[in-house]
């Protein structure tokens, strides 16, 4: 019993004693370490769909589907098409507006003003000014209620839908 004992006291010293600290790596500059790694970029792209071809659009006020976004590349250039139906607006004085939202990194730009097609529904073609530029990285479609003034940022968010299914 009293070996027993012993070799408790003697393990607990051995597991309590200090171990070597693991070294820690200095770092030069803060961009260091914000810069994404090939494993982060690959998680992020697994994480976030940037393939799928079309978004459904709901209102937000009630979350009924209003219509559908379509993307893709035609001629090796980006496109998106935009078709729903919105509540009839003052056109003199207001406007419905398309942004595209990338969420990693956060960055977005508006794609235009939507117009009204024959049936009534207000639509949006657009295509990117420039073939070499990848816009898959923008998955959110975002409808925002605009009026006609200087200020070019979003106002009332409106409607959105999220290219995530594979069609």
């Amino acid at each position: 019993m009293l070996l027993l004992v012993v070799l408790f006291v003697v393990l607990v010293a051995w597991f309590r004693s200090s171990k070597s600290a693991p070294s820690e790596e200095i770092v030069d500059s803060i961009t260091d370490v914000l810069t994404p790694t090939p494993v982060s970029v690959e998680l992020i792209e697994r994480a976030v769909d940037i393939q799928s071809r079309e978004a459904i659009l709901y209102w937000l006020g009630t979350g009924e589907e209003i219509g559908e976004a379509r993307r893709g590349e035609k001629d090796g250039a980006y496109y998106l098409r935009v078709k729903t139906a919105l509540p009839m607006i003052d056109r003199e004085s207001q406007f419905y507006e398309v942004w595209l939202l990338q969420q990693i990194p956060y960055a977005y730009f508006s794609a235009g003003e939507m117009i009204t097609n024959d049936l009534g529904e207000f639509v949006l073609e657009w295509d990117a000014p420039e073939k070499a530029v990848s816009y898959n990285g923008y998955t959110r479609v975002i409808i925002t209620l605009e009026v006609y003034d200087e200020n070019s940022d979003p106002a009332s968010h409106v409607a959105e839908g999220i290219f995530d299914e594979e069609l």
